[in-house]
């Protein structure tokens, strides 16, 4: 189950550079770079410990065109499952 009140935090040790819509972020512990899209990028800062999944589906309704019946929440769920599963955030969702 989803918890939507989660707020996750992105690892400190990791190098960001944005190029153009890309977004490179280099984790300094795995010494291996992730490229992230416009979508993962918005994301990506708002994994602050401050905005909760709710926040950032609404931070992406308002700076992407989304159709109002899709489902955002679990495209945040899975980046963000795919920030942790590659030890990119601070606590495991």
């Amino acid at each position: 189950m989803i918890t939507y009140a989660l707020r996750p935090i992105r690892k400190s040790n990791i190098m960001v550079k944005d190029i153009g819509n890309e977004t490179l972020i280099y984790s300094l512990d795995q010494e291996k770079v992730h490229v992230l899209n416009p979508t993962a990028r918005v994301i990506w800062k708002l994994c602050d410990g401050e905005h909760s999944l709710t926040d950032i589906e609404k931070e992406l309704r308002s700076k992407f065109f989304i159709a109002s019946d899709h489902d955002v929440l679990d495209d945040v769920w899975q980046t963000l499952s795919n920030f942790a599963s590659q030890g990119l955030l601070q606590k495991s969702i």
